[in-house]
């Protein structure tokens, strides 16, 4: 947990007042928070920070951090792999923070001082930050020292309001499209020493695809006391939600229904109590000391149906499938095969559907302690923070059959007939428990040489100490999952050459050390012009996720050729060591304003080297693939921003131009792109080149937006977000093209037959621009109408892309059922998988708010 960091060394009310001043934003948004209790004047900073207050969040109507980010922030981009408003990607020059397992994390969060990135896979869960008791956010690029703990790009800091800053009590009613609906509630007011302040929100929707519900529940308490020289908190988040997020499908169905879902459901269910404790103690006019602990639970449990994707090696003379006729094998390819490879299979009687059913219990536990100087030309920080997080993980897979809606469900009772233990039985894959304890000492300055020029510098180690323990099952399909081969396996831990054991052990104990210093300069020739450099080196460790389900090649070829991977965020595979990452960040800007201020603009270029960089590679099979080591990639670019207020309108351009690529060769695996191996029984292998873009990360954003006063009572407004296409997840080496097909069919004696699976896709998405308005219209003093609408003009367009592979494909042979499965996977498709953006929705609501005052005051 970072530091609680106080840079006041005033008397205990001027102290006070200037806390009170900076957290309700009074004035234009100079003042920059990047911890509690953190603060100094913008121009002393040496990065283009972005911020912004509650008002702003109230006022863009938005429903979490990411939305808001997504609608307004710099250099942002938006990448939906999940299909969901709360489970959304969001990265910052390449750098992401997001609640996908599969998504390197390269940002860091905190919430009130406490890092909020989740222990198992660095992730970052949208939907356990309390929006509504957000007062402030700083989005701080860089590896400032007083951001530990892998942040690479930048960290995100948000600050809850209290009853000393939120005077107010406020209810908000909203409703409108796909069934959405959310009610909230924030009370906060204090009696000059004690201080309360509560938030309740509850959110519900049906989503705008099939078979998409969610629920977000959210209550926020805070308590604060200022007692003599002294001030404590404490806060408590309680978070129960339930989000479905059906992720990606193909191209070719969403031109035909947006709406569509490749398989469902996807469920996950997040149950979170995170308690947060700080005190502060002015020793002097000038020193302070402070200390934080911290405490968070969290309790996760996903249901992912998907299509089964080994069915394509129900293997030979073991199955029945058709039991009018009761042939005596089926191929390799799923087709029952009387007469050939080109048999129809038989739709409704072989399992298709897969359950991937996984459950994790995570704590992290954190306390800091800190000295702080503040003097006529120096603001000193040091302190020490240390950090433990434990998890435990468990994963199990099941056989299931895929109905006309693309539900994935069980049928038990096929068991017996077919001999399939998966058909009414979870099948245990993997058990991984682990522990992450991180000691850091830190050390910061602010120089004020001269009026006009600051000087920033500092200093942070690290000790990081991991540990995880691994059973995981063979490589073994589930269709050789039968009563008799359960009964002859031992519950054990073996070798692959141990043909009784039946589980796979790996244990993984690593210490990383990091020293990581940041320097820079800020300089104003003018009052209103201000030059800023910054140079920063920042260090990452290897998540749990990352080392359970890093590419450990010693284990591809036991597979027939493919690479086993890991079906994220469920299955693992073994515990191969990673080397953690490293970052050298530079940046140059300029910001200024002009008018009196009604003019504001910043330009700032930037770049970011990454050493040893850790990224998911998907396999070009369901969810599935693996975390892999990059020697080289680099994320470098230039944003130029631009605010004017004329009359009565206001007017905002943002405008990024961001190149990530790869510095190094490398070797990837994805069956699905084109330029890869396609020799049976090799890995599918292609090779990336330097100055290959890698995927997801479009090279073009552009914002813009307009606000016009119409009243001084009403307000309307318009935004636009732009972004460039980008390449797909699978498409690494930017080769992949569409058309001709694999060799598939050689492996079974087909290829003369020209059988073999199309490629299809064009390996990019498209460029895309959407316009979203937002008003607001004060009835009374106290009540307020508000309306949103996204995507005016009902843009199709998408924001992410994976390579995979799509059963649901009529062929030229091949049984059919009603979900469009074909039961001969020689006629499936390697195609391009798009993750749709939203078409247009609106919302509206009430809003009754006024201001709460002490009756003793």
């Amino acid at each position: 947990m970072p530091a609680l960091v106080l840079l006041c060394g005033s008397a205990t009310a001027q102290e006070k007042t200037e806390v009170r001043l900076e957290e309700v934003n009074i004035r234009a948004p100079r003042i920059i928070t990047p911890l509690p209790g953190v603060s100094m004047e913008r121009e002393q900073t040496t990065v283009n920070v972005q911020s912004a207050t509650d008002a702003d969040l109230r006022n863009q109507q938005s429903i979490n951090i990411a939305d808001y980010l997504n609608t307004q922030g710099q250099s942002i981009t938006v990448n939906d792999y999940a299909g969901n408003p709360f489970q959304q990607d969001i990265s910052f020059r390449g750098f992401s923070a997001s609640p996908l397992v599969g998504t390197p994390q390269g940002l860091s969060v905190y919430l009130d001082g406490v890092r909020v990135n989740e222990p198992f896979g660095e992730v970052v869960n949208w939907d356990l930050i309390p929006t509504l008791a957000i007062s402030r956010t700083d989005l701080i690029p860089g590896s400032n020292p007083l951001f530990g703990l892998n942040t690479l790009g930048g960290a995100l800091s948000l600050q809850t309001k209290s009853g000393f800053t939120s005077e107010r009590f406020e209810a908000t009613r909203t409703q409108g499209s796909w069934g959405r609906s959310q009610n909230q509630l924030a009370v906060g007011g204090n009696n000059g020493t004690l201080a309360g302040f509560v938030a309740l929100s509850e959110f519900r929707e049906d989503g705008w695809r099939n078979n998409s519900p969610s629920q977000v529940n959210q209550y926020f308490g805070r308590i604060d006391a200022r007692i003599g020289a002294s001030e404590w908190t404490a806060s408590l988040l309680k978070v129960d939600n339930r989000l479905t997020g059906n992720g990606l499908v193909p191209y070719e169905e969403w031109q035909i229904r947006p709406q569509s879902v490749f398989t469902s459901p996807d469920t996950t269910d997040n149950d979170l109590t995170h308690v947060n404790l700080r005190a502060r103690f002015d020793v002097s006019d000038r020193d302070s000391v402070s200390v934080g602990v911290y405490q968070r639970k969290l309790t996760q449990r996903s249901v992912g149906g998907d299509f089964w994707d080994d069915f394509d090696r129900l293997s030979y003379g073991r199955l029945d499938d058709c039991p009018l006729t009761h042939f005596p094998f089926v191929s390799a390819n799923g087709a029952y095969d009387p007469n050939g490879p080109t048999s129809p299979g038989c739709p409704g009687f072989s399992p298709n559907g897969l359950f991937n059913i996984g459950g994790t219990s995570q704590e992290a536990l954190g306390t800091t302690v800190q000295w702080v100087h503040v003097g006529d030309e120096h603001q000193l920080v040091f302190g020490g923070t240390f950090d433990r997080n434990d998890l435990s993980y468990g994963q199990g897979q099941m056989l299931g059959f895929i109905d006309a809606d693309r539900n994935v469900y069980t049928d038990p009772a096929k068991a017996a007939d077919l001999g399939l233990s998966a058909l009414d039985t979870v099948i245990q894959r993997n058990f991984l428990t682990g522990s992450n304890e991180s000691l850091s000492f830190f050390a910061t300055d602010t120089w004020t040489v001269r009026d006009n020029l600051f000087v920033n510098y500092g200093l942070r180690w690290s000790r990081t100490h991991v540990r995880n323990q691994l059973v995981s099952d063979k490589p073994i399909p589930l269709y050789q999952f039968t009563p008799a081969f359960l009964n002859s396996r031992q519950q054990r831990c073996g070798t692959l050459a141990d043909a009784a054991a039946r589980f796979l052990c790996s244990e993984g104990d690593y210490t990383y050390y990091s020293t990581n210093p940041s320097f820079g300069v800020s300089w104003l020739p003018e009052p209103t012009l201000n030059l800023y450099l910054n140079v920063s080196q920042g260090a990452r460790t290897p998540s749990v996720i990352e080392l359970g389900c890093a590419r450990d090649r010693e284990l591809e070829n036991v597979n027939n050729g493919k690479s086993i991977g890991c079906s994220v965020p469920t299955a693992l595979t073994s515990d191969p060591y990673l080397p953690q990452v490293r970052s050298f960040s530079t940046e140059l800007g300029v910001r200024g304003s002009a008018y009196d201020g009604k003019l504001e603009f910043n330009a700032t270029m930037f770049e970011t080297q990454l050493e040893d960089d850790i990224l998911f590679v998907s396999l070009g099979r369901k969810n599935r693939g693996v975390f892999d080591t990059f020697k080289h990639t680099a994320r470098r670019g230039f944003e130029l921003g631009l605010n004017a207020k004329v009359g009565a309108h206001t007017f905002r351009i943002a405008y990024t131009r961001l190149d990530a690529k790869f510095g190094s060769y490398a070797k990837v695996v994805n069956q699905s792109n084109s330029s890869s191996n396609s020799t049976a029984g090799q890995l599918n292998e292609f090779t990336i080149e330097p100055g290959d873009r890698i995927p997801g990360i479009p090279r073009d954003v552009l914002r813009m937006g307009w606000a016009f006063d119409v009243t001084d009572k009403m307000n309307v407004g318009i935004n636009m977000i732009a972004h460039a296409g980008s390449f797909s997840r699978g498409n690494e080496n930017n080769e992949h093209q569409a058309g001709g097909d694999d060799n598939f069919g050689e492996s079974f004696g087909g290829g003369a037959n020209g059988l073999g699976r199309a490629y299809l896709g064009k390996g990019t998405t498209s460029g895309y621009a959407i316009f979203n308005f937002v008003g607001r219209y004060r009835i009374t003093r106290d009540l307020t109408f508000f309306a949103r609408v996204d995507n005016i003009f009902d843009k199709r367009y998408v924001t992410a892309s994976e390579l995979e592979l799509n059963p649901f494909v009529a062929g030229s042979f091949g049984g059919r059922d009603a979900s469009g499965f074909n039961y001969n996977s020689f006629a499936w498709t390697h195609s391009q998988f798009v993750g749709p953006g939203a078409p247009r929705a609106g919302w509206f609501g009430l809003t009754y708010a006024f201001d709460t005052v002490a009756s003793s005051r």
